[in-house]
């Protein structure tokens, strides 16, 4: 189990309010939503890395951490928003802190499903491209009864020696 696991894992256990994610005490729950957005921002540089060595197996497994993880914070950014008062007079440097992370996290994020989005479409056009190629080969092949069987193949070989300029 990694580090960011470990953390992740710790934070499942509950905190003083019933049913709660974000301990009672203002302070340690800022720095609960500050690991947190820390853990996802972390998440977010691995899988950038992923994404620039084209490592779709990582980025794959990553998938997975980042939903844990994401589920966790979900849950207590909406707890803190919901409780929103009862942290106004929390540390003012906290507060801060959290805000400059989440900006950092959602720039990552944003940076990262543009690249998803360029090799999605990458893979899409290659894919296309692909099938009009088959598509085209096709409708050129002949298909003979039994008895022009080799005439067929014979005139497929000289059709496909046409199209790819002698290479059969």
């Amino acid at each position: 189990m990694n580090n960011l696991s470990r953390q992740s894992a710790s934070m499942d256990k509950p905190s003083n309010k019933s049913g709660a994610i974000l301990p009672a005490e203002p302070s340690m729950a800022l720095n609960m939503l500050i690991r947190l957005t820390n853990n996802l921002s972390v998440l977010a540089d691995r899988e950038a890395q992923a994404l620039a060595q084209n490592d779709m197996v990582t980025f794959a497994i990553l998938q997975d951490e980042k939903m844990l993880v994401t589920e966790q914070y979900m849950g207590a950014s909406e707890e803190f928003r919901s409780n929103i008062n009862s942290y106004r007079g929390a540390d003012g440097a906290l507060l801060d802190r959290l805000e400059r992370l989440q900006k950092d996290l959602g720039e990552k994020t944003q940076s990262n499903n543009v690249v998803v989005r360029q090799i999605y479409q990458r893979a899409k056009d290659r894919t296309q491209s692909s099938l009009l190629t088959a598509q085209e080969l096709g409708q050129d092949y002949k298909v003979r009864q039994q008895p022009n069987t080799q005439k067929a193949m014979n005139e497929n070989a000289r059709t496909l020696t046409d199209k790819t300029g002698g290479a059969a």
